[in-house]
Protein backbone atom coordinates (compact mmCIF):
# COMPACT_ATOMS: atom_id res chain seq x y z
CA UNK A 1 0.00 0.00 0.00
CA UNK A 2 1.36 3.48 -0.70
CA UNK A 3 1.21 6.35 1.52
CA UNK A 4 -2.32 8.05 1.42
CA UNK A 5 -2.59 10.24 -1.77
CA UNK A 6 -2.25 13.74 -2.47
CA UNK A 7 -3.99 15.87 -5.47
CA UNK A 8 -0.78 16.52 -7.21
CA UNK A 9 -2.26 18.57 -10.23
CA UNK A 10 -2.55 22.05 -10.84
CA UNK A 11 -4.97 24.17 -13.04
CA UNK A 12 -3.89 25.39 -16.37
CA UNK A 13 -5.27 28.43 -17.24
CA UNK A 14 -6.02 29.74 -20.65
CA UNK A 15 -2.73 32.18 -20.57
CA UNK A 16 -1.00 28.86 -20.87
CA UNK A 17 -2.35 27.74 -23.75
CA UNK A 18 0.50 28.78 -26.22
CA UNK A 19 3.37 27.65 -23.51
CA UNK A 20 1.24 24.09 -23.84
CA UNK A 21 1.39 24.25 -27.28
CA UNK A 22 5.02 24.91 -27.83
CA UNK A 23 6.18 22.12 -25.21
CA UNK A 24 3.98 19.38 -27.10
CA UNK A 25 6.16 20.63 -30.16
CA UNK A 26 9.37 19.98 -28.38
CA UNK A 27 8.24 17.08 -26.48
CA UNK A 28 7.19 15.65 -29.85
CA UNK A 29 10.42 15.87 -31.14
CA UNK A 30 12.25 14.45 -28.51
CA UNK A 31 10.21 11.35 -28.96
CA UNK A 32 11.19 10.93 -32.48
CA UNK A 33 14.33 11.33 -31.17
CA UNK A 34 13.85 8.39 -28.61
CA UNK A 35 13.54 10.41 -25.61
CA UNK A 36 11.55 8.83 -22.50
CA UNK A 37 7.76 8.38 -22.53
CA UNK A 38 5.28 11.02 -21.97
CA UNK A 39 5.12 12.21 -18.78
CA UNK A 40 2.38 14.59 -18.43
CA UNK A 41 -0.85 14.54 -18.45
CA UNK A 42 -3.72 17.25 -19.53
CA UNK A 43 -7.06 16.17 -18.50
CA UNK A 44 -10.74 17.34 -20.42
CA UNK A 45 -11.28 18.89 -17.12
CA UNK A 46 -7.93 21.39 -16.89
CA UNK A 47 -5.80 19.39 -14.76
CA UNK A 48 -2.48 19.00 -15.12
CA UNK A 49 -0.62 15.89 -13.57
CA UNK A 50 2.73 14.88 -14.15
CA UNK A 51 4.82 12.14 -13.69
CA UNK A 52 6.05 9.11 -15.10
CA UNK A 53 3.57 7.12 -17.31
CA UNK A 54 3.84 2.82 -16.05
CA UNK A 55 1.53 1.96 -18.91
CA UNK A 56 -0.58 2.94 -22.05
CA UNK A 57 -2.93 0.24 -23.21
CA UNK A 58 -5.40 2.56 -24.92
CA UNK A 59 -8.54 2.55 -22.64
CA UNK A 60 -6.21 3.75 -19.03
CA UNK A 61 -3.07 5.43 -18.34
CA UNK A 62 -1.18 4.23 -15.14
CA UNK A 63 0.81 7.47 -14.29
CA UNK A 64 3.09 7.00 -11.26
CA UNK A 65 3.38 10.04 -9.20
CA UNK A 66 5.51 10.63 -5.85
CA UNK A 67 3.48 9.00 -3.52
CA UNK A 68 1.76 6.03 -5.51
CA UNK A 69 0.61 5.37 -8.79
CA UNK A 70 -2.70 6.66 -10.26
CA UNK A 71 -5.54 5.05 -13.20
CA UNK A 72 -6.30 7.47 -15.48
CA UNK A 73 -9.23 6.63 -18.39
CA UNK A 74 -7.94 7.58 -21.88
CA UNK A 75 -11.18 9.32 -22.61
CA UNK A 76 -10.40 11.94 -19.67
CA UNK A 77 -7.06 12.75 -20.94
CA UNK A 78 -6.95 15.63 -23.62
CA UNK A 79 -3.36 15.50 -24.47
CA UNK A 80 -0.30 13.91 -23.44
CA UNK A 81 2.89 15.60 -23.16
CA UNK A 82 6.86 14.09 -23.49
CA UNK A 83 9.60 15.36 -20.79
CA UNK A 84 12.27 13.92 -19.13
CA UNK A 85 10.30 11.78 -16.46
CA UNK A 86 12.58 11.36 -13.96
CA UNK A 87 13.54 14.92 -14.02
CA UNK A 88 9.61 16.07 -13.58
CA UNK A 89 9.13 14.04 -10.55
CA UNK A 90 12.37 15.09 -8.85
CA UNK A 91 11.13 18.72 -9.50
CA UNK A 92 7.31 17.83 -8.47
CA UNK A 93 9.57 16.70 -5.17
CA UNK A 94 10.92 19.30 -4.74
CA UNK A 95 7.80 21.25 -4.74
CA UNK A 96 5.78 19.21 -2.36
CA UNK A 97 8.76 19.62 0.56
CA UNK A 98 8.55 23.45 -0.10
CA UNK A 99 5.00 23.10 0.34
CA UNK A 100 5.17 21.65 3.29
CA UNK A 101 4.18 17.99 2.13
CA UNK A 102 7.17 16.50 2.45
CA UNK A 103 5.59 12.42 2.87
CA UNK A 104 3.89 12.32 -0.41
CA UNK A 105 7.33 12.91 -1.94
CA UNK A 106 9.21 9.90 -0.07
CA UNK A 107 8.45 6.73 -1.54
CA UNK A 108 9.60 7.76 -5.03
CA UNK A 109 13.08 9.40 -3.37
CA UNK A 110 12.91 6.12 -1.68
CA UNK A 111 13.39 3.98 -4.42
CA UNK A 112 15.13 6.33 -7.04
CA UNK A 113 17.80 6.70 -4.02
CA UNK A 114 18.15 2.57 -4.15
CA UNK A 115 18.12 2.31 -7.86
CA UNK A 116 19.62 5.15 -9.27
CA UNK A 117 23.39 5.06 -10.11
CA UNK A 118 23.11 8.57 -9.49
CA UNK A 119 22.44 8.51 -5.93
CA UNK A 120 24.15 12.17 -4.75
CA UNK A 121 21.77 13.91 -6.94
CA UNK A 122 19.07 12.35 -5.00
CA UNK A 123 20.02 12.60 -1.88
CA UNK A 124 19.66 16.24 -1.01
CA UNK A 125 15.94 16.20 -1.12
CA UNK A 126 15.53 12.93 -0.12
CA UNK A 127 17.38 13.64 3.69
CA UNK A 128 14.88 17.11 3.49
CA UNK A 129 12.03 15.23 2.88
CA UNK A 130 12.53 12.53 6.13
CA UNK A 131 13.57 15.38 8.05
CA UNK A 132 10.50 17.31 7.08
CA UNK A 133 8.30 14.85 8.04
CA UNK A 134 9.74 13.34 10.58
CA UNK A 135 9.16 17.08 12.51
CA UNK A 136 5.77 17.18 10.86
CA UNK A 137 5.13 13.47 12.60
CA UNK A 138 6.53 14.75 15.87
CA UNK A 139 4.20 17.99 16.35
CA UNK A 140 1.18 15.61 15.36
CA UNK A 141 2.39 13.79 18.15
CA UNK A 142 2.79 10.55 16.21
CA UNK A 143 5.99 9.30 17.78
CA UNK A 144 5.99 5.78 16.18
CA UNK A 145 6.06 7.11 12.59
CA UNK A 146 8.80 9.80 13.18
CA UNK A 147 11.13 6.83 14.89
CA UNK A 148 10.28 4.85 11.64
CA UNK A 149 11.76 7.76 9.63
CA UNK A 150 14.48 8.79 12.03
CA UNK A 151 15.80 5.29 11.77
CA UNK A 152 15.84 5.54 7.69
CA UNK A 153 17.49 8.59 8.05
CA UNK A 154 20.25 7.67 10.16
CA UNK A 155 21.53 5.35 7.29
CA UNK A 156 21.95 8.04 5.06
CA UNK A 157 24.93 9.94 4.64
CA UNK A 158 26.01 13.47 5.70
CA UNK A 159 23.98 15.37 8.58
CA UNK A 160 21.70 18.12 9.57
CA UNK A 161 22.10 21.16 12.56
CA UNK A 162 18.81 19.81 12.81
CA UNK A 163 19.75 16.51 13.94
CA UNK A 164 20.67 16.97 17.53
CA UNK A 165 17.02 18.72 18.22
CA UNK A 166 14.89 15.98 16.62
CA UNK A 167 17.07 12.94 18.14
CA UNK A 168 16.31 14.04 21.26
CA UNK A 169 12.36 14.34 20.65
CA UNK A 170 12.83 10.86 19.31
CA UNK A 171 14.54 9.83 22.33
CA UNK A 172 12.03 11.18 24.38
CA UNK A 173 9.41 9.19 22.38
CA UNK A 174 11.27 6.13 23.07
CA UNK A 175 10.88 6.84 27.06
CA UNK A 176 7.43 7.53 26.39
CA UNK A 177 6.70 4.31 25.19
CA UNK A 178 8.43 2.63 27.83
CA UNK A 179 6.56 4.60 30.28
CA UNK A 180 2.95 3.44 28.73
CA UNK A 181 4.47 0.10 29.03
CA UNK A 182 5.04 0.36 33.05
CA UNK A 183 1.73 1.55 33.74
CA UNK A 184 -0.18 -0.62 31.79
CA UNK A 185 1.68 -3.63 33.87
CA UNK A 186 0.89 -2.06 37.09
CA UNK A 187 -2.75 -1.46 35.95
CA UNK A 188 -2.78 -5.73 35.03
CA UNK A 189 -0.81 -6.17 38.47
CA UNK A 190 -3.72 -3.80 40.96
CA UNK A 191 -6.54 -6.27 38.73
CA UNK A 192 -7.88 -3.00 37.13
CA UNK A 193 -8.92 -3.99 34.06
CA UNK A 194 -10.86 -0.87 32.74
CA UNK A 195 -7.40 1.31 33.51
CA UNK A 196 -5.47 -1.20 31.94
CA UNK A 197 -7.54 -0.89 28.63
CA UNK A 198 -6.97 3.12 28.92
CA UNK A 199 -3.82 2.90 29.05
CA UNK A 200 -2.97 0.30 26.85
CA UNK A 201 -5.77 2.13 24.37
CA UNK A 202 -3.57 5.17 24.53
CA UNK A 203 -0.25 3.49 23.63
CA UNK A 204 -1.63 2.44 20.46
CA UNK A 205 -2.99 5.40 19.64
CA UNK A 206 0.68 7.07 19.37
CA UNK A 207 2.31 3.39 18.93
CA UNK A 208 -0.30 1.86 16.43
CA UNK A 209 1.85 -0.99 15.34
CA UNK A 210 2.11 -2.37 18.30
CA UNK A 211 -1.30 -4.01 18.63
CA UNK A 212 -0.02 -7.20 17.59
CA UNK A 213 1.63 -7.24 21.06
CA UNK A 214 -1.10 -5.61 23.35
CA UNK A 215 -4.75 -6.37 21.19
CA UNK A 216 -5.28 -9.74 22.89
CA UNK A 217 -4.83 -8.33 26.42
CA UNK A 218 -7.06 -5.24 25.17
CA UNK A 219 -9.68 -7.59 24.09
CA UNK A 220 -9.47 -9.82 27.58
CA UNK A 221 -9.54 -6.76 29.63
CA UNK A 222 -12.73 -5.06 28.33
CA UNK A 223 -14.74 -8.33 28.81
CA UNK A 224 -13.60 -8.23 32.26
CA UNK A 225 -14.51 -4.58 32.98
CA UNK A 226 -17.58 -5.10 30.90
CA UNK A 227 -18.33 -8.31 33.26
CA UNK A 228 -17.82 -6.16 36.42
CA UNK A 229 -19.77 -3.16 34.67
CA UNK A 230 -22.63 -6.00 33.68
CA UNK A 231 -23.22 -7.26 37.02
CA UNK A 232 -23.10 -4.04 38.94
CA UNK A 233 -26.33 -3.32 36.74
CA UNK A 234 -24.37 -0.68 34.61
CA UNK A 235 -25.32 -1.78 31.27
CA UNK A 236 -24.81 1.74 29.45
CA UNK A 237 -20.68 1.26 30.58
CA UNK A 238 -20.84 -2.22 29.68
CA UNK A 239 -22.51 -2.63 26.25
CA UNK A 240 -19.42 -0.78 24.24
CA UNK A 241 -16.84 -2.35 26.39
CA UNK A 242 -18.52 -5.82 25.56
CA UNK A 243 -19.00 -5.03 21.87
CA UNK A 244 -15.24 -3.43 21.71
CA UNK A 245 -13.54 -7.10 23.34
CA UNK A 246 -15.52 -9.23 20.76
CA UNK A 247 -14.44 -6.97 17.76
CA UNK A 248 -11.14 -7.20 19.26
CA UNK A 249 -11.31 -10.83 19.39
CA UNK A 250 -14.10 -12.38 17.45
CA UNK A 251 -13.81 -15.54 19.90
CA UNK A 252 -14.94 -14.25 22.86
CA UNK A 253 -18.69 -13.77 21.43
CA UNK A 254 -19.42 -17.23 23.11
CA UNK A 255 -18.85 -15.45 26.66
CA UNK A 256 -20.11 -12.31 25.59
CA UNK A 257 -23.21 -12.68 23.18
CA UNK A 258 -26.12 -13.05 26.12
CA UNK A 259 -24.28 -10.13 27.67
CA UNK A 260 -24.61 -8.12 24.44
CA UNK A 261 -28.33 -9.01 24.31
CA UNK A 262 -29.38 -8.38 27.88
CA UNK A 263 -28.29 -4.44 27.52
CA UNK A 264 -29.54 -4.24 24.02
CA UNK A 265 -32.93 -5.59 25.39
CA UNK A 266 -31.78 -2.64 27.55
CA UNK A 267 -31.78 0.00 25.03
CA UNK A 268 -27.72 -0.01 25.14
CA UNK A 269 -25.78 -1.22 22.62
CA UNK A 270 -27.01 -2.72 19.60
CA UNK A 271 -30.41 -2.17 18.49
CA UNK A 272 -32.94 -4.58 18.75
CA UNK A 273 -32.85 -5.86 15.23
CA UNK A 274 -28.50 -6.55 15.58
CA UNK A 275 -29.30 -8.39 18.56
CA UNK A 276 -31.86 -10.37 17.26
CA UNK A 277 -29.18 -11.84 14.87
CA UNK A 278 -27.30 -12.84 18.19
CA UNK A 279 -30.25 -14.66 19.71
CA UNK A 280 -32.95 -15.06 17.03
CA UNK A 281 -35.86 -16.84 19.38
CA UNK A 282 -34.59 -14.54 23.00
CA UNK A 283 -38.26 -13.80 24.78
CA UNK A 284 -36.35 -10.91 26.28
CA UNK A 285 -35.97 -9.55 22.70
CA UNK A 286 -39.49 -9.43 21.94
CA UNK A 287 -40.51 -7.99 24.52
CA UNK A 288 -38.15 -4.75 24.53
CA UNK A 289 -39.53 -4.68 20.89
CA UNK A 290 -42.88 -4.67 21.68
CA UNK A 291 -42.26 -1.60 24.33
CA UNK A 292 -40.81 -0.03 21.48
CA UNK A 293 -43.89 -0.70 19.09
CA UNK A 294 -45.83 0.19 22.08
CA UNK A 295 -43.91 3.56 22.95
CA UNK A 296 -44.30 4.25 18.54
CA UNK A 297 -47.76 4.39 18.90
CA UNK A 298 -47.39 0.59 16.50
CA UNK A 299 -50.28 -2.01 18.53
CA UNK A 300 -50.33 -4.15 15.62
CA UNK A 301 -46.84 -4.95 16.12
CA UNK A 302 -46.86 -4.62 19.42
CA UNK A 303 -49.61 -7.63 19.45
CA UNK A 304 -47.05 -9.34 16.74
CA UNK A 305 -44.08 -9.39 19.12
CA UNK A 306 -46.20 -10.16 22.14
CA UNK A 307 -47.19 -13.15 19.97
CA UNK A 308 -43.85 -14.49 19.53
CA UNK A 309 -43.17 -13.86 23.33
CA UNK A 310 -46.35 -16.57 23.93
CA UNK A 311 -44.82 -18.75 21.54
CA UNK A 312 -41.52 -19.18 23.76
CA UNK A 313 -42.81 -19.00 27.21
CA UNK A 314 -46.68 -19.90 27.11
CA UNK A 315 -49.46 -17.99 27.83
CA UNK A 316 -48.46 -16.40 31.03
CA UNK A 317 -45.93 -13.40 30.09
CA UNK A 318 -44.19 -12.80 33.15
CA UNK A 319 -41.40 -9.29 32.09
CA UNK A 320 -39.59 -9.61 34.99
CA UNK A 321 -39.08 -13.17 35.29
CA UNK A 322 -37.54 -13.10 31.32
CA UNK A 323 -35.48 -10.20 31.68
CA UNK A 324 -34.10 -11.57 34.97
CA UNK A 325 -33.37 -15.29 33.13
CA UNK A 326 -31.44 -13.25 30.31
CA UNK A 327 -29.72 -11.23 33.27
CA UNK A 328 -28.60 -14.97 35.62
CA UNK A 329 -27.60 -16.40 31.86
CA UNK A 330 -25.44 -13.16 30.82
CA UNK A 331 -23.59 -13.25 34.02
CA UNK A 332 -22.83 -17.21 33.97
CA UNK A 333 -21.62 -16.59 30.48
CA UNK A 334 -19.21 -14.14 31.17
CA UNK A 335 -17.93 -15.85 34.44
CA UNK A 336 -16.96 -18.86 32.15
CA UNK A 337 -19.98 -20.75 32.11
CA UNK A 338 -20.44 -22.73 28.88
CA UNK A 339 -23.52 -21.54 26.31
CA UNK A 340 -25.39 -23.85 25.10
CA UNK A 341 -24.98 -24.80 21.35
CA UNK A 342 -26.51 -22.72 18.65
CA UNK A 343 -29.20 -23.58 16.68
CA UNK A 344 -27.98 -23.55 13.13
CA UNK A 345 -31.50 -24.13 11.36
CA UNK A 346 -32.76 -21.05 13.30
CA UNK A 347 -29.71 -18.94 12.26
CA UNK A 348 -29.54 -20.11 8.91
CA UNK A 349 -33.73 -19.61 8.58
CA UNK A 350 -33.35 -16.22 10.12
CA UNK A 351 -30.52 -14.57 8.04
CA UNK A 352 -32.45 -15.86 4.74
CA UNK A 353 -35.49 -13.77 5.96
CA UNK A 354 -33.34 -10.86 6.51
CA UNK A 355 -31.65 -11.44 2.56
CA UNK A 356 -35.68 -12.11 1.74
CA UNK A 357 -36.52 -9.08 3.25
CA UNK A 358 -33.75 -6.61 3.03
CA UNK A 359 -33.72 -7.19 -0.86
CA UNK A 360 -37.15 -7.67 -1.47
CA UNK A 361 -36.97 -11.08 -2.93
CA UNK A 362 -39.76 -12.75 -4.38
CA UNK A 363 -40.80 -15.76 -2.44
CA UNK A 364 -39.87 -17.67 0.24
CA UNK A 365 -36.30 -18.48 0.66
CA UNK A 366 -35.57 -22.20 0.20
CA UNK A 367 -36.97 -24.70 3.14
CA UNK A 368 -34.21 -27.02 2.90
CA UNK A 369 -30.64 -26.75 2.19
CA UNK A 370 -27.80 -29.47 1.99
CA UNK A 371 -25.35 -28.77 5.03
CA UNK A 372 -22.54 -30.98 5.87
CA UNK A 373 -20.82 -30.26 8.85
CA UNK A 374 -17.24 -30.28 9.72
CA UNK A 375 -14.90 -30.65 13.00
CA UNK A 376 -12.65 -27.81 12.32
CA UNK A 377 -11.46 -25.43 9.18
CA UNK A 378 -8.35 -28.18 8.89
CA UNK A 379 -10.75 -30.96 8.00
CA UNK A 380 -12.74 -29.08 5.48
CA UNK A 381 -10.02 -27.58 3.94
CA UNK A 382 -8.66 -31.00 3.49
CA UNK A 383 -12.31 -32.52 2.07
CA UNK A 384 -12.89 -29.27 -0.15
CA UNK A 385 -9.20 -29.30 -1.27
CA UNK A 386 -8.88 -25.23 -0.85
CA UNK A 387 -8.60 -22.80 1.84
CA UNK A 388 -11.58 -22.27 4.26
CA UNK A 389 -13.11 -20.60 6.67
CA UNK A 390 -15.63 -21.82 9.11
CA UNK A 391 -18.39 -21.61 6.06
CA UNK A 392 -18.20 -22.40 2.11
CA UNK A 393 -21.03 -22.76 -0.23
CA UNK A 394 -20.14 -24.71 -2.77
CA UNK A 395 -21.68 -25.26 -6.46
CA UNK A 396 -21.30 -28.21 -8.91
CA UNK A 397 -21.78 -27.61 -11.88
CA UNK A 398 -22.20 -30.12 -15.44
CA UNK A 399 -21.84 -28.14 -18.84
CA UNK A 400 -22.94 -24.86 -17.09
CA UNK A 401 -25.66 -26.69 -14.84
CA UNK A 402 -26.28 -27.02 -11.03
CA UNK A 403 -26.27 -30.13 -10.00
CA UNK A 404 -25.34 -30.28 -6.50
CA UNK A 405 -25.36 -27.09 -3.77
CA UNK A 406 -23.55 -27.76 -0.51
CA UNK A 407 -22.82 -25.52 2.91
CA UNK A 408 -20.16 -27.06 4.81
CA UNK A 409 -20.19 -25.18 8.18
CA UNK A 410 -18.12 -26.11 10.88
CA UNK A 411 -20.88 -25.31 13.74
CA UNK A 412 -18.36 -24.86 17.10
CA UNK A 413 -16.79 -21.84 15.22
CA UNK A 414 -17.15 -18.98 17.81
CA UNK A 415 -17.70 -15.99 15.14
CA UNK A 416 -19.83 -18.50 12.74
CA UNK A 417 -23.33 -16.34 12.62
CA UNK A 418 -21.73 -13.09 12.72
CA UNK A 419 -19.45 -14.05 9.85
CA UNK A 420 -19.44 -16.50 7.83
CA UNK A 421 -22.45 -18.44 8.07
CA UNK A 422 -24.66 -15.26 6.46
CA UNK A 423 -21.67 -14.62 3.88
CA UNK A 424 -21.88 -17.71 2.66
CA UNK A 425 -25.62 -17.65 2.48
CA UNK A 426 -25.90 -14.31 0.71
CA UNK A 427 -23.67 -15.77 -1.45
CA UNK A 428 -26.11 -18.22 -2.40
CA UNK A 429 -28.96 -15.66 -2.39
CA UNK A 430 -26.90 -14.04 -5.21
CA UNK A 431 -28.76 -15.84 -7.85
CA UNK A 432 -32.09 -14.68 -7.08
CA UNK A 433 -30.93 -10.94 -7.20
CA UNK A 434 -28.86 -10.95 -10.42
CA UNK A 435 -29.97 -13.97 -12.33
CA UNK A 436 -29.17 -17.50 -12.01
CA UNK A 437 -26.54 -17.30 -15.22
CA UNK A 438 -24.83 -13.77 -14.20
CA UNK A 439 -21.49 -14.32 -12.42
CA UNK A 440 -19.97 -11.37 -10.65
CA UNK A 441 -16.92 -10.07 -10.52
CA UNK A 442 -15.19 -11.39 -7.37
CA UNK A 443 -14.52 -7.68 -5.53
CA UNK A 444 -18.33 -7.06 -6.23
CA UNK A 445 -19.26 -10.66 -5.16
CA UNK A 446 -16.91 -10.09 -1.88
CA UNK A 447 -17.98 -6.85 -1.20
CA UNK A 448 -22.05 -7.63 -1.51
CA UNK A 449 -21.27 -10.84 0.78
CA UNK A 450 -19.43 -9.01 3.41
CA UNK A 451 -22.28 -6.10 3.88
CA UNK A 452 -24.72 -8.76 4.50
CA UNK A 453 -23.37 -10.34 7.41
CA UNK A 454 -24.00 -9.31 11.05
CA UNK A 455 -23.29 -5.87 12.75
CA UNK A 456 -20.67 -7.45 15.02
CA UNK A 457 -18.40 -8.31 12.10
CA UNK A 458 -19.47 -5.53 10.05
CA UNK A 459 -17.88 -3.15 12.85
CA UNK A 460 -14.76 -5.75 13.12
CA UNK A 461 -14.42 -4.71 9.17
CA UNK A 462 -14.25 -1.06 10.35
CA UNK A 463 -11.79 -1.44 12.53
CA UNK A 464 -9.34 -3.63 10.51
CA UNK A 465 -9.74 -0.52 7.96
CA UNK A 466 -9.24 1.99 10.13
CA UNK A 467 -6.26 0.56 11.48
CA UNK A 468 -4.67 -0.50 8.31
CA UNK A 469 -5.13 3.09 7.11
CA UNK A 470 -3.78 4.51 10.56
CA UNK A 471 -0.83 1.82 9.33
CA UNK A 472 -0.39 2.96 5.53
CA UNK A 473 -1.61 -0.81 4.02
CA UNK A 474 -5.21 -0.13 3.43
CA UNK A 475 -5.54 -1.86 0.05
CA UNK A 476 -6.22 0.34 -2.94
CA UNK A 477 -9.11 -0.33 -5.31
CA UNK A 478 -7.12 -0.82 -8.12
CA UNK A 479 -5.66 -3.85 -6.09
CA UNK A 480 -9.18 -4.99 -5.32
CA UNK A 481 -10.91 -5.10 -9.03
CA UNK A 482 -7.44 -7.01 -10.07
CA UNK A 483 -8.48 -10.37 -7.71
CA UNK A 484 -9.30 -12.70 -10.09
CA UNK A 485 -10.80 -15.75 -7.08
CA UNK A 486 -12.34 -15.99 -4.07
CA UNK A 487 -10.74 -13.33 -1.53
CA UNK A 488 -9.52 -15.37 1.23
CA UNK A 489 -7.62 -12.50 3.57
CA UNK A 490 -10.09 -10.35 6.05
CA UNK A 491 -8.66 -7.42 5.30
CA UNK A 492 -9.11 -7.42 1.44
CA UNK A 493 -13.04 -8.59 2.14
CA UNK A 494 -13.64 -5.88 4.56
CA UNK A 495 -11.94 -3.48 2.11
CA UNK A 496 -14.56 -4.67 -1.15
CA UNK A 497 -17.63 -4.48 1.64
CA UNK A 498 -16.70 -1.38 2.61
CA UNK A 499 -16.75 -0.23 -1.10
CA UNK A 500 -19.75 -1.35 -1.92
CA UNK A 501 -21.42 0.17 0.55
CA UNK A 502 -20.11 3.48 -0.33
CA UNK A 503 -20.62 2.80 -3.86
CA UNK A 504 -24.58 1.80 -3.31
CA UNK A 505 -25.58 3.94 -0.14
CA UNK A 506 -27.55 6.56 -2.38
CA UNK A 507 -29.05 3.96 -4.61
CA UNK A 508 -32.94 3.25 -4.75
CA UNK A 509 -33.30 -0.70 -3.17
CA UNK A 510 -35.36 -1.00 -6.66
CA UNK A 511 -32.36 -0.23 -8.85
CA UNK A 512 -29.72 -1.93 -7.06
CA UNK A 513 -30.15 -4.99 -8.99
CA UNK A 514 -29.38 -3.52 -12.45
CA UNK A 515 -26.37 -1.67 -11.04
CA UNK A 516 -24.79 -4.95 -10.29
CA UNK A 517 -25.52 -5.84 -13.54
CA UNK A 518 -23.94 -2.46 -15.28
CA UNK A 519 -21.01 -3.01 -12.78
CA UNK A 520 -20.63 -6.61 -13.76
CA UNK A 521 -20.83 -6.01 -17.79
CA UNK A 522 -18.75 -2.87 -17.30
CA UNK A 523 -16.68 -2.51 -14.65
CA UNK A 524 -16.26 0.03 -12.30
CA UNK A 525 -13.78 2.12 -14.02
CA UNK A 526 -16.08 2.42 -16.95
CA UNK A 527 -19.52 3.53 -15.03
CA UNK A 528 -16.88 5.22 -12.47
CA UNK A 529 -18.38 8.59 -12.87
CA UNK A 530 -22.30 7.89 -13.50
CA UNK A 531 -22.65 5.62 -10.29
CA UNK A 532 -19.89 7.60 -8.07
CA UNK A 533 -19.56 11.09 -9.71
CA UNK A 534 -15.56 10.56 -9.53
CA UNK A 535 -13.45 10.87 -12.36
CA UNK A 536 -10.89 8.51 -11.77
CA UNK A 537 -10.43 5.83 -9.21
CA UNK A 538 -7.73 7.59 -7.25
CA UNK A 539 -10.52 10.40 -6.93
CA UNK A 540 -12.80 7.48 -6.02
CA UNK A 541 -10.40 5.52 -3.28
CA UNK A 542 -10.66 9.15 -1.76
CA UNK A 543 -13.87 9.98 -1.68
CA UNK A 544 -14.04 6.28 0.07
CA UNK A 545 -11.58 6.43 2.33
CA UNK A 546 -13.14 9.94 3.64
CA UNK A 547 -16.81 8.94 3.63
CA UNK A 548 -16.34 5.00 5.12
CA UNK A 549 -13.18 4.95 6.96
CA UNK A 550 -12.01 8.31 8.88
CA UNK A 551 -15.19 10.05 8.54
CA UNK A 552 -13.72 13.24 7.47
Amino acid sequence: MQDAHVNCSRTIGSHQFRLLVLLFLVALGCLCCGRAAADELRLKNGYLLRGRVLSDNGKQVVLQVPEGKMWIRKSRISSILIMDPRQTLIEECERRVRGGNPGSAIPFLRNEYRLSSQRNEILSIYRESLLCQIDSYLDQGKLERAMNLWKEYRTLPGNSVRDSLVREKIYQGQDRLLKFESDIHLALETNQPLEATLKIRRLLEEFPSEQRKWNRSLAENLLEAGRRLHDSGDLKSAAPLLIDAVILAPDLLSRARTAIVHCSTSGQGLTIEHARQLLPQEPAIYLAAAKIAEISGNGTERAVQLDRVRGEVGQEISPVEIRNDLSRRASNELAGALPPPPDLDLQIEHHQDRFWHDWNLPGKPPQQLEVRLHENNDQMQRILGLSSDSARWMVELHYGQTIDETLHLVPDAPFLDQDALPRELFRNALANIVGSSRWLPPWLEEGLCAISRGQLARMRDLQLLQRAHKLGNLPEITDLLDIEVAIEDELYRAACGSLIEWIICDVPPALLPDLLLQLTEEGLEQTLSAVTGADTLHELQQDWIRGKITGR
